[in-house]
């Protein structure tokens, strides 16, 4: 995406397609989002197409190549391989037009990221996504806690756009990003 272009997501937290929506700062709530999200695709004349993309329903937890990759650190080429990707059921792969290991956009309330796409390792249907817990999980995991003191980590939506082009950010760049501060470099990643 050109800088300045903004994407129908964007567009959707702007409140430019929804006429009755008066509250942009219940757009960080989880279940606002998706209501929205999910209203605008019906929109659309799809359940999960949403422009260029497909909403999912996000589920993040801890998987075993992720907790063998952080044992050589999170700054690691294996823990980035390991946790910098979304697993994608088959049809999912099918509705966006891409193949496997393709980058992807993902959006949610909280923020974007992009990640690989790859094939789902452990029991998917379509619309269910998993993302590894770790940096790139965790900058679109909405901040809303209902009241617990904790996140939701699973069944959040996202919006995921074909991103052919985009690079996957290392996890010291997402952090600095994230935190306002400014990024110098990462020996092991740039």
């Amino acid at each position: 995406m050109a800088e300045g272009e903004y994407s129908p997501l964007s567009k959707l937290f702007q409140n430019e397609d929804f006429e009755d929506w008066s509250k942009p700062h219940l757009v960080g709530a989880t279940t606002e989002y998706s209501s929205l999200l999910t209203l605008q695709a019906k929109k659309e004349g799809g359940e999960r197409k949403y422009g260029n993309g497909i909403i999912v329903s996000v589920v993040t937890c801890t998987e075993i190549k992720q907790g063998v990759a952080i044992e050589t650190g999170k700054t690691s080429q294996g823990y980035f391989d390991a946790c910098s990707v979304i697993e994608l059921d088959d049809e999912d792969f099918k509705t966006l037009g891409i193949n496997k290991n393709t980058n992807v956009r993902v959006t949610s309330a909280a923020g974007t990221v992009v990640l690989k796409a790859i094939g789902a390792r452990q029991g998917l249907y379509p619309g269910l996504a998993h993302i590894p817990m770790g940096p790139w999980a965790n900058i679109v995991v909405p901040s809303y806690t209902y009241s617990t003191g904790e996140p939701c980590f699973c069944g959040f939506d996202c919006l995921i756009e074909p991103a052919p082009e985009a690079k996957i950010e290392s996890a010291v760049k997402l952090m600095h990003e994230k935190c306002g501060l400014e990024y110098v470099g990462d020996p092991h990643y740039d």
